[in-house]
C-alpha cells in the first residue's frame, strides 16, 4: 500500500489498496472503519470521510484494521506523500517514535496502564517543548488528546479495567500522537503488544516504522 501512494491521488484509493491487501490474503472482515487522512486531516482523531485530494509535502496517516477468526488488529503508519518527509515532519515524527519505544520498553506484568501514560505524556511534552509548542504541561492535550492505548481482542477496544496491572497474555495498542492542526501534521505511531512474562512481544514488529525505512522503501 505505501509502496504505490502519490500525491494528488484520492484518500479513498489508499483505503482501497488497503482493501485490496486484505482481500488478496484471505481476509474479508474489518476490526473497523479505515481512516486514510492526509495533512489536517490526520489531526482529526477518528476522521473516516476518506474523501480528500493528497497533496505533495503531506503527511497520510493510516489506521488500520483487520478481523480473523473474531480477533481484531488494530495499527497505524504515517508516511510522506511523496516519499520524503520535510524536516518539521522528520522533528514531529521523531517525539511520536521516541514515545512509541518507550511504551513498549515500559509496558510489563505488573505495570499499570496510568504508569504507562505518564511515561507517554512526559516524552510528549519535553518533545513538544523542543518543538516550540508548548510552553505549559497542562497545553500537551490541545496536540495529544487520547491515551497511549486500550485493549485489543475479540473487540477492537476491548473490555477490562484500566486500573489493573498488566498480566501476561493481555493484549494492548501502542498508539501515541501529536496533532498540529495549525501546521497540518498529524502523526501516530500504532503497534499491537502481547504482555509476556518479562515484557512485550510487538506482534507487529514486522511494519516498518523508522524515517529512514519508510523513506528507503517508498523509493
Amino acid at each position: 500500500m505505501m509502496k504505490n501512494i502519490k500525491p494528488n491521488m484520492m484518500e479513498y484509493e489508499v483505503e482501497a489498496y488497503f482493501d485490496f491487501s486484505l482481500k488478496k490474503n484471505g481476509v474479508t472482515d474489518y476490526a473497523f472503519e479505515t481512516i486514510a487522512a492526509a495533512g489536517k486531516n490526520a489531526t482529526v482523531l477518528h476522521y473516516s470521510e476518506n474523501n480528500c485530494k493528497i497533496e505533495n509535502n503531506s503527511l497520510i496517516l493510516c489506521d488500520l484494521g483487520a478481523q480473523y477468526k473474531y480477533y481484531n488488529g488494530d495499527i497505524t503508519r504515517t508516511f510522506p506523500a511523496n516519499g520524503k518527509f520535510t524536516e518539521r515532519q522528520k522533528e514531529v515524527y521523531k517525539v511520536v517514535l521516541e514515545a512509541n519505544k518507550a511504551i513498549i520498553e515500559n509496558a510489563k506484568p505488573g505495570v499499570t496502564f496510568k504508569e504507562i501514560e505518564d511515561i507517554t505524556k512526559k516524552i510528549l511534552t519535553e518533545g513538544c517543548k523542543k518543538l516550540g509548542i508548548l510552553q505549559d504541561k497542562r497545553e500537551l492535550r490541545k496536540y495529544y488528546f487520547h491515551s497511549f492505548g486500550h485493549y485489543l481482542g475479540l473487540d477492537t477496544h476491548d473490555v477490562g479495567s484500566y486500573e489493573v496491572k498488566l498480566k501476561p497474555g493481555m493484549v494492548i495498542t501502542n498508539e501515541p500522537g501529536l496533532y498540529i492542526e495549525e501546521e497540518s501534521i498529524g502523526i501516530r505511531i500504532e503497534d499491537d503488544l502481547l504482555i509476556t512474562e518479562d515484557g512485550c512481544e510487538v506482534l507487529s514488529k514486522d511494519i516498518i516504522k523508522s524515517i529512514e525505512e519508510i523513506e528507503n522503501f517508498m523509493k
